[in-house]
């Protein structure tokens, strides 16, 4: 197994997918909270590095599920940058409506979609 999440050789199981997933999420989070109170484009470039390793980490993983480059980096694409989109929820009208929707699509992107992705088996699972 390669570890190395910028290599196209090689898996990435369920439980390092994850592992890896926290630990990038970690120093995202640590980021933002350490550079609050700077200009918004000093924690702005160190959170896109960490959205590039994590794209990396779900393009190593959708490859070891499904086995194709091409269609793992457009998946991976879109499973990383999909929290952009949250930006959407302002156009709601009302408060209230659009608090629950921001929330309910941030769990959903935080949080259930890479347990999703970890649980997948792998394409290769030998019986």
């Amino acid at each position: 197994m390669n570890k190395n999440i910028f290599s196209p050789k090689g898996t990435i199981n369920q439980s390092l997918f994850i592992i890896y997933y926290i630990l990038l999420m970690a120093i995202a989070l640590m980021v933002v909270v350490y550079k609050n109170n700077l200009n918004s484009l000093y924690f702005m470039w160190p959170l896109l590095l960490v959205k590039f390793l994590i794209l990396f980490n779900y393009k190593k993983r959708i490859l070891d599920i499904i086995g194709n480059l091409p269609l793992a980096i457009i998946l991976a694409f879109l499973l990383t940058f999909d929290a952009e989109g949250l930006a959407a929820c302002q156009l709601i009208k009302d408060p209230q409506t659009q608090m629950i929707t921001f929330f309910a699509a941030a769990l959903f992107i935080l949080f259930v979609q890479p347990a999703i992705i970890s649980v997948i088996p792998s394409g290769k699972v030998k019986k």
